[in-house]
């Protein structure tokens, strides 16, 4: 599964999800936009760094929707929204500890990088942390390049992460 982070406007993002097997996802807008990398984007790092594979990518890659994504490919009958409403129930159990994990992550890296976080977010100053310094720093560092790749998109133009684990059915 790819996942496709398209900068659609000056502060405005889209997510496009790409499967083989279950038909290919779009947000659009995407929540979070940042110049400096997506609200979405540091959930996918933090799921692939943590080896969360039942997080929000995860569902995705089973054949949910996220409660949020839409398809692409297929209409949005009763059908689709009941297929895809059994598959987000029987997925996403890591879907909490994504949230916990870019509480704590998102708001440091933004310190590493010498930026604080806006006005608008919950958590001015990062929440604990049981996570040890490598595994933050691991995690920084991927938000490190990731970010300046994103810096580098332009609008219309956009980046792929490759979800690192197979889709399931």
């Amino acid at each position: 599964m790819e996942v496709r982070f398209e900068r659609t406007g000056t502060r405005r993002y889209a997510v496009a999800v790409l499967r083989s097997h279950h038909g290919d996802l779009r947000m659009d807008p995407a929540p979070g936009y940042s110049d400096l990398i997506p609200h979405d984007l540091v959930h996918l790092v933090v799921e692939e760094e943590f080896g969360l594979r039942d997080g929000i990518f995860g569902q995705l890659a089973a054949g949910g929707n996220a409660g949020t994504f839409v398809p692409t490919e297929e209409l949005r009958t009763k059908a689709w929204a009941r297929r895809t409403e059994r598959r987000n129930r029987a997925t996403g159990g890591d879907m909490e500890r994504s949230e916990a994990l870019v509480a704590q992550v998102y708001p440091r890296w933004l310190r590493h990088s010498g930026h604080l976080p806006g006005s608008h977010y919950v958590l001015q100053d990062p929440p604990p942390t049981d996570l040890s310094d490598t595994d933050l720093d691991r995690v920084i560092e991927r938000l490190d390049v990731l970010s300046e790749e994103w810096r580098g998109v332009g609008v219309g133009t956009s980046m792929t992460v490759r979800w690192p684990w197979s889709e399931r059915d």
